[in-house]
């Protein structure tokens, strides 16, 4: 059965991209349903932050298309690329500034997220002051401060400690509960076992689109990948 139209969240046709003379995305199609998580896998150098970039608009394709039904949010692997030298308030703050909301509703919707991704503590804290696993937590409150219904991360867990991963990932698996639309990149399995879906790359191409049970019927992908087949599949098998 194939979604409705109204359904597609994100529809991505025959995209490819040349970055210094060399090709890194070649014909890259596919779609994600409101409301799903895909995750998106790929060795170092297979072209997923270029993706993750060309779905927000950072970078132009050579060629395809991609059409996205609503605003987008992205939390990097440097969570200092998204933050500046100032209060984690007022970096909320900034982040509604071209919302066109009135001071009360900017106010209203900075605590409210303070209070949601356990930031209250911080709030008047100079952003320098933090620890990276604070800094991120952060830079993912302020992609989701004004409510997009896609959210893009890269490699978002790599420059910081396992348990600040894990309170992170808890907190992207909760707005997935809530109905945000999620795409994380990268290159370990057990971050997005979970995932409604899974997309790899490959030789500058997508090698497998599909879901877990897929990936368990296909466990050599890996290789062509570029990666190891992740233990959490081998156990399943």
């Amino acid at each position: 059965m194939f979604p409705e139209s109204s359904e597609i969240l994100l529809s991505v046709k025959e995209i490819s991209i040349d970055l210094s003379g060399r090709q890194v995305l070649r014909d890259i199609s596919f779609r994600l349903i409101k409301g799903k998580s895909l995750a998106l896998l790929g060795s170092n150098g297979s072209g997923k932050t270029t993706l993750l970039k060309l779905l927000a608009g950072l970078l132009e394709p050579k060629s395809g298309e991609i059409c996205v039904n609503g605003s987008i949010g992205m939390v990097f692997q440097n969570p200092d690329i998204a933050l500046f030298g100032t209060t984690v308030e007022e970096n909320l703050a900034f982040s509604l500034q071209n919302l066109g909301l009135s001071r009360n509703e900017i106010r209203a919707r900075v605590g409210e997220t303070l209070e949601r991704f356990d930031l209250l503590a911080l709030r008047s804290r100079d952003i320098l002051s933090l620890s990276g696993g604070e800094r991120q937590r952060i830079s993912l409150a302020c992609a989701l401060i004004s409510k997009p219904p896609l959210l893009l991360l890269d490699e978002p867990f790599s420059m910081i400690d396992r348990k600040e991963g894990r309170r992170i990932a808890g907190m992207v698996g909760g707005e997935v509960e809530r109905g945000t639309s999620v795409i994380l990149g990268t290159n370990r399995f057990s971050e997005v076992s979970g995932y409604d879906r899974f997309v790899i790359l490959g030789r500058n191409s997508i090698v497998f689109d599909g879901d877990r049970a897929g990936l368990i019927q296909n466990r050599d992908i890996f290789h062509e990948a570029g990666m190891p087949i992740p233990f959490e599949l081998e156990l399943k098998c």
